[in-house]
């Protein structure tokens, strides 16, 4: 009977020492996902992102803004290109148009 109560009382500690890992672990993420996001660790240098349109699951369309500049870039899984300059303003998506196909 005894050595029930020690299995019993092991596998409570064994528990108890993994619930307080995963808790010691996810307080950790919370901490890094708050505090080290990587816009804090290298300054951005002006560069904002005024539009994004999903071309694919990989693949968008964006016009940046860089030193009052604004540019439409072409991303890809491994490419950026910057397909033209825009000299007319653009103007941040407020709501979406839908067009007819």
């Amino acid at each position: 009977m005894e050595s029930d109560a020690n299995s019993w009382m092991i596998l409570l500690r064994t528990m108890g020492a993994l619930a307080l890992v995963l808790a010691l672990i996810f307080a950790v993420a919370q901490i890094a996902k708050k505090y080290l996001k990587p816009s804090n660790w290298a300054p951005t240098a002006g560069i904002r992102v005024l539009q994004s349109f999903n071309l694919e699951p990989k693949k968008k369309l964006l016009v940046v803004e860089v030193e009052n500049q604004k540019l439409l870039l072409g991303l890809s899984e491994s490419n950026i290109s910057c397909l033209c300059t825009l000299s007319a303003e653009v103007k941040q998506k407020t709501e979406y148009q839908h067009a007819v196909v």
